[in-house]
């Protein structure tokens, strides 16, 4: 449930209460589909993976580049390429 309250935005008890009912659904379909207890585990482990990447990955494209000085000298030299 802490994983999935950092990638949904929740408001209110209402919020926490539809958040409550996603993890219910969402461990109810894994329990069904695993073969066992630890298939159970990898399943959720493995989501939970999943969800923790994807969200990393948009925050790190989402984030402004370090680099802004070398990014306005490589436009700079492409322009003065193109330019020949």
């Amino acid at each position: 449930m802490d994983t999935l309250k950092r990638h949904l935005p929740i408001f209110g008890p209402e919020g926490l209460h539809e958040l409550r009912k996603i993890v219910e659904r969402f461990e109810e379909k894994i329990y069904s589909a695993a073969t066992s207890q630890s298939d159970y585990l990898r399943k959720i482990s493995l989501k939970m993976l999943t969800m923790e990447t994807k969200s990393f990955n948009v925050a790190t494209n989402s984030l402004p580049s370090n680099s802004a000085g070398h990014n306005k000298k490589s436009l700079a030299r492409k322009k003065a390429l193109r330019s020949r």
